[in-house]
């Protein structure tokens, strides 16, 4: 009996500990793509901890790890947005059946998701057609604010 509420607490305390961080993220990793993208567009507004050497002092070492840190973070989620952007149009097409009214059950939340996602792959196509920069800028950002948006559309 002891055990299991042992069990229990923990598995409560690590479901706290993961929204905790989940929560964090959802607001570090936008901030960080939006200053990301700045540093880019605007060099001169690069913090100057990060133009300093790094054997004057260890607090370059300790920025340009968190922004290592964060850019692998966002790297991540720019594959993982890159799969689902890509694979959109091949689910839509292999719901088509179902969508246009034949048999068969299909999960709006699902479908919704689908269509947001291609729907974006098409915006960011188009910009990355028309004017690169602004289609990689359009691509960081869906990229970093990825976990807010996916959370909201499913």
């Amino acid at each position: 009996m002891a055990t299991s509420a042992v069990t229990q607490a923990q598995s409560a305390a690590s479901g706290v500990a993961q929204a905790m961080f989940r929560r964090w993220f959802e607001v570090v990793l936008p901030l960080y793509t939006f200053c990301l993208v700045v540093a880019w567009l605007r060099p001169e507004y690069i913090p100057p901890i990060l133009t300093q050497p790094v054997s004057g002092s260890p607090l370059p070492w300790v920025a340009w790890g968190m922004v290592g840190a964060l850019t692998g973070l966002l790297g991540l989620w720019a594959l993982i947005v890159a799969f689902f952007l890509l694979y959109s149009p091949l689910y839509l097409l292999g719901k088509a059946p179902l969508l246009v009214g034949r048999s068969g059950w299909v999960d709006r939340r699902e479908v919704r998701f689908y269509v947001a996602s291609f729907l974006t792959l098409t915006a960011v196509a188009a910009l990355l057609f028309l004017e690169p920069r602004l289609g990689l800028v359009l691509f960081a950002g869906v990229s970093g604010c990825g976990p807010v948006f996916w959370r909201a559309l499913v």
